[in-house]
């Protein structure tokens, strides 16, 4: 059976804002500019027919999922494994500080095809595509078949690496949606972004 899957980063928060690295331990709100983007990403879902909404537990990842599911009176399913990567000691530092502090760490990050990298005290990025790809394979057995996953930028870009897509620059405070299809009898993904 077909299952249409739209991923989605969360909306803006402070710490975006700043580029600093907030994982799964800094738990912030939306700021005002992140509730105007889940409204945006309202309007681009409005008409896909979801029936669902999965969200990671995380404040900001979850309003932006209430945003969008309050307005199309749908229900919000938690689901622990859509958070964010654990970053350890880089939570909550910026960019530019974590390119000081660990220069070969950062660089092979951003590496699309370095898998076995993780900051210190923190998660592999092969570690958050496996989490994810598990996640978000057991979701292809709900009962669904039009829903929407809202989760974050590194994980999601992390993800869509895993399934096959090479990283084309986009930087982790961009605000994105993809859409998923699996083919009909299968789970091979063709994705797109909207």
């Amino acid at each position: 059976m077909r299952k249409d899957v739209y991923l989605f980063r969360h909306g803006q928060t402070d710490a975006n804002k700043e580029h600093r690295w907030q994982g799964c331990g800094i738990n912030l709100s939306l700021n005002e500019e992140g509730r105007v983007q889940a409204f945006s990403v309202l309007e681009k879902l409005r008409n896909a027919g979801l029936e669902c909404i999965f969200s990671s537990p995380l404040k900001r990842a979850l309003e932006t999922a209430e945003i969008v599911a309050e307005a199309l009176n749908l229900p919000v399913k938690v689901r622990e494994e859509f958070r964010e990567g654990c970053f350890g000691e880089a939570e909550g530092i910026t960019t530019a500080e974590l390119d000081e502090l660990w220069p070969d760490i950062s660089s092979r990050w951003k590496n699309p095809e370095e898998l076995d990298v993780g900051y210190p005290g923190g998660e592999t990025k092969r570690q958050i595509q496996e989490r994810m790809f598990a996640a978000l394979n057991t979701l292809l057995d709900e009962d669904y078949d039009v829903f929407g996953v809202a989760t974050h930028g590194s994980a999601l870009r992390n993800l869509l690496i895993y399934l096959g897509l090479i990283w084309a620059g986009l930087p982790m405070e961009r605000f994105f949606i993809w859409f998923m299809k699996t083919a009909a009898g299968g789970r091979k993904p063709l994705i797109k972004p909207t």
